[in-house]
């Protein structure tokens, strides 16, 4: 039987990087990455891909709605081809967790797969903002999460974090919460994740009905692009991302080429990093949020 790791959590939020310490574990096993793009272009499999795993991409559209059947279909080819002891899956951040359990349930995929662990990445930074402007839809990816792990949570005042654990708990009294700092979080408190994961209550789903609709103002602006930057450069080109005329950026990055060799950018809501990046990828990003208007994000980068 084949183990699934399911990682989820909202844009930004930190999904891809705890995957990697996974990935630590899991380097002695055969394991596959299915991570799901809702852009056109795919950004995180490079950070992966350059550590030598398998890592399968499906871009333009989430797991659970649009492209379903392009999923189920890429389970089972990885299945044929692969024969891995274990498969992460990252959904997007837009996804609903409920919808891709519900995949697993397939009775065909029943046969060969088990959830092994249920995980949502919380991005303690954000959670107020959008707990309060995503509502049930963020919900569904905390109540149907057997651990919630806290990311970024050393950047806030004890009391700041204790009111999320405090209402993350209100939300899903069940799950395991893990509060953190990520630079000491070791192998072994993955492995104890992994392995304490109870999913007892699988067929008691919470699942938010109205996701077409919080869906339909959703859209993405993927980018390939050829110049050079300097970091100043892309940092004042972020800055302006919070910018009405741009539409609400929930969350962006990529990959871009400078004089000084490549760089990768994170936004996540109004902040933003920019880096020096081990990752050689052609100039590329990502853009996702509500109502954009892609012909002044397009001329933003050009």
């Amino acid at each position: 039987m084949i183990k699934v790791d399911i990682v989820s959590g909202f844009l930004g939020a930190g999904k891809t990087t705890f995957i990697k310490k996974i990935l630590e574990l899991y380097k002695d096993k055969k394991v596959v990455l299915i991570e799901n793009e809702f852009g056109e272009v795919g950004i995180d499999g490079d950070l992966i891909k350059k550590d030598g795993f398998e890592v399968i991409e499906l871009q333009s559209g989430c797991i659970c709605c649009s492209i379903k059947t392009n999923f189920i279909d890429s389970i089972n080819k990885i299945i044929k081809d692969i024969n891995p002891e274990y498969i992460i899956v990252e959904p997007t951040g837009i996804g609903l967790l409920s919808d891709i359990i519900g995949i697993f349930k397939n009775e065909d995929l029943n046969k060969i797969c088990s959830i092994n662990s249920l995980i949502t990445v919380v991005d303690s930074m954000n959670y107020i903002d959008m707990i309060e402007d995503l509502g049930y839809f963020f919900e569904d990816q905390i109540i149907n999460a057997s651990t919630l792990i806290l990311s970024k949570s050393q950047f806030l005042e004890e009391k700041e974090v204790e009111a999320i654990i405090k209402s993350l708990k209100k939300l899903n009294k069940n799950a395991y919460i893990l509060n953190k700092n990520w630079d000491n979080l070791s192998i072994e408190d993955v492995k104890n994740i992994l392995n304490n994961d109870d999913l007892s209550d699988l067929d008691e789903l919470y699942h938010f009905e109205n996701y077409s609709e919080m869906m339909k103002d959703m859209t993405s602006v993927s980018i390939k692009v050829h110049k050079k930057y300097s970091k100043e450069e892309i940092s004042e080109i972020l800055d302006k991302l919070n910018k009405i005329e741009y539409g609400i950026v929930l969350r962006g990055k990529g990959y871009l080429n400078s004089d000084e060799g490549n760089i990768e950018f994170n936004y996540v809501n109004g902040n933003f990093t920019v880096q020096k990046s081990e990752v050689k990828s052609d100039g590329k990003l990502c853009i996702i949020g509500k109502n954009l208007d892609k012909n002044e994000i397009n001329n933003l980068f050009s």
